[in-house]
């Protein structure tokens, strides 16, 4: 059984899994030609400077929103799927029976079989179930209250008789941040602690 909380996260993870699985073939050319125009911008730009020629700003403001655009796709995506989905539904509850799976919300009871799954995808926090191009299920790992992660991937493997596509999420910036922030933090306590630990042994010296 899972418990799991729908939040924006949870849905970019969904579209850029959806994007590689069930949506390969018709995204996969039109990113190509975007990353054709991001390098052939930048080329461009290059020659543009070393010939000492102007207008070359233009090439790399057109090449720098390209990339943007690729970067950005799936979290775009994910945002426009989360502003969709009803409050109400964002709290999930879901149960894997013998041949069939349940999701339980405030918003809604509904019923789902294995058949209807399309691809399943991984990364390094989610599992997601893709129906279609356009709808699929998102389950954080750390939100088992029944089971582990390892048992549910072999449990729906059998089930579906698919292959589990590993989809690694691309570390960006903002997330190389947010780990120096949570490691900054654990470092902060360590240090508290060993500082507390410190005057206490000095104290216990004075005394003597």
């Amino acid at each position: 059984m899972i418990q799991t909380t729908i939040d924006q996260k949870a849905m970019t993870a969904l579209a850029r899994m959806t994007r590689k699985t069930v949506r390969r073939g018709r995204n996969g050319p039109v990113r190509l030609m975007a990353w054709f125009v991001v390098l052939l911008e930048a080329y461009l730009t290059v020659i543009y400077v070393r010939a000492g020629l102007g207008g070359w700003q233009m090439n790399l403001l057109l090449g720098g929103i390209m990339l943007a655009c690729i970067l950005s796709e799936d979290v775009v995506n994910g945002l426009m799927a989360y502003r969709q989905m009803l409050p109400d539904a964002r709290e999930v509850n879901v149960t894997f029976k013998e041949d069939h799976f349940i999701h339980y919300s405030r918003a809604a009871e509904t019923w789902w079989n294995y058949r209807q799954i399309k691809a399943i995808g991984e990364d390094q926090d989610y599992f997601a179930l893709v129906l279609d191009k356009n709808h699929g299920q998102i389950y954080a790992k750390d939100c088992f209250t029944w089971g582990s992660p390892d048992e549910f991937r072999e449990f729906i493997q059998r089930k579906t008789g698919k292959k589990i596509q590993k989809v690694p999420r691309l570390v960006l910036p903002l997330d190389l941040v947010e780990v120096t922030q949570k490691s900054g933090k654990k470092s902060g306590k360590k240090s508290t602690k060993k500082k507390r630990n410190n005057n206490a042994k000095r104290e216990k010296r004075t005394g003597e």
